[in-house]
């Protein structure tokens, strides 16, 4: 019993959860910190921070647990938002159960959020919960939401890839590679126009660590688009990646006189820039 106790990696949260839209209840699961749990690794170019496989505990995923879901409708959002029902969004919700019950069958047929999540379970976790942000309203910054979900779901999809490369979870990760980048985007676009902002969020991530806020939205912007942007149609590409560039240096440009700025972003930022502008040299676009 001693030796399971200091195995444990999770444990059910004591208050039980009412969902807001089937009324089912339930205890979220969350991830126990200290005794060694967690091992971090590098940063990653994505801003995703990797995680060392240890001895006791193994390979251990925190991206896993942010989500609450319902285990019953899948209803799935951050905690900040589980009983934000303002507007149609209950009805909404409502009305897409069916939707989002049968959305990810034929990928993982046997989900179960009722045990220990897995890979498979985190993956949906933020796949409904990027559906569910369908119906968010303007103060949970739904569209930001989308975007961070898609990303972290894109990242455990090549961590399932590294466990079974049989399945084409890399493909699945493209799919939410591509998803990530079309929502940042448009979070840039209309933190412009002022149509949605997340100037009231606490935490941007991307992950769990670290906070890079909206310079890691803008960032974030840029690269998912040079990485994962279409590359079939070139005087489309050529605009994309000018677009991007503009976003990019928005950081760069203002980094000789910022001190707040981590040196990670930075420089990430100013090797990003460099690879576009390179790009749009060999696409014999004028920069």
């Amino acid at each position: 019993m001693a030796e399971d106790k200091k195995m444990k990696l999770t444990f059910l949260s004591k208050q039980e959860l009412e969902c807001p839209v089937c009324d089912n209840t339930f205890r979220k699961e969350e991830l126990l910190s200290g005794g060694g749990r967690m091992n971090a690794g590098d940063l990653t170019k994505e801003l995703h921070r990797t995680y060392l496989p240890t001895n006791k505990f193994g390979t251990v995923y925190p991206l896993l647990y942010p989500v609450i879901i319902c285990p019953s409708c899948y209803y799935a959002s951050y905690p900040s938002d589980f009983k934000n029902m303002k507007g149609d969004r209950l009805s909404a919700l409502k009305k897409s159960i069916g939707n989002r019950k049968t959305a990810m069958n034929s990928l993982f047929p046997n989900l179960d959020f009722n045990s220990p999540r897995r890979l498979q379970e985190g993956i949906a976790s933020y796949s409904f919960a990027s559906m569910c942000y369908e119906s968010g309203t303007n103060d949970m910054a739904p569209t930001f939401k989308q975007a961070m979900s898609c990303l972290r779901a894109a990242w455990l999809c090549m961590d399932l890839h590294k466990e079974d490369k049989t399945q084409n979870f890399d493909y699945l990760a493209q799919v939410f590679y591509r998803k990530a980048a079309f929502f940042y985007g448009r979070v840039v676009e209309m933190e412009q126009i002022g149509e949605e902002s997340v100037e009231g969020l606490s935490h941007l991530g991307p992950d769990l660590d670290n906070n890079y806020g909206f310079d890691g939205v803008l960032y974030l912007s840029g690269y998912l688009e040079y990485k994962y942007g279409q590359r079939s149609n070139p005087e489309r590409r050529g605009k994309q990646l000018a677009k991007a560039r503009s976003t990019v240096s928005r950081i760069v440009g203002m980094g000789k006189s910022s001190k707040s700025k981590p040196t990670a972003i930075l420089e990430l930022s100013r090797d990003l820039h460099k690879l576009i502008k390179d790009e749009l040299d060999e696409l014999g676009i004028e920069t």
